[in-house]
């Protein structure tokens, strides 16, 4: 189980990144019926436009792709599920963030039917 503290320091690096991004942080909504469904750690906006929903997740192996599939199952199926409902016109983009035992954010965006890593970033 990690603590309280240091998932909050891992949260403040991840709005770091998020802006590095070219995303502005916005405080997600926690009193909605979607937030109930899917609650998430981070929202960016870029413009008016683009959203990027973010779960975070800490590792305890080797951050790879089948490993991220298994780890983060619930979360991907939550993100699929709020894809394939019709977001009016905002483009949505959803990420699962994996902090690796290195202190690796690994960022993988979520698709239909697959999920790629996009982005990572190293301290």
């Amino acid at each position: 189980m990690i603590s309280r503290n240091s998932f909050h320091a891992t949260k403040n690096r991840s709005v770091k990144l998020l802006v590095s991004r070219g995303y502005e942080p916005v405080q997600p909504v926690t009193d909605s019926c979607l937030s109930h469904y899917i609650p998430l750690h981070l929202i960016g906006m870029k413009g008016d436009y683009e959203a990027l929903c973010v779960k975070l997740r800490i590792a305890r192996g080797p951050v790879r792709e089948t490993y991220v599939e298994s780890l983060c199952r619930y979360d991907i199926c939550q993100f699929r599920s709020l894809l394939s409902l019709a977001p009016g016109n905002v483009f949505l983009r959803c990420e699962v963030w994996v902090v690796s035992p290195n202190n690796a954010i690994h960022c993988y965006e979520v698709l239909a039917t697959s999920i790629r890593e996009v982005a990572a970033y190293a301290r």
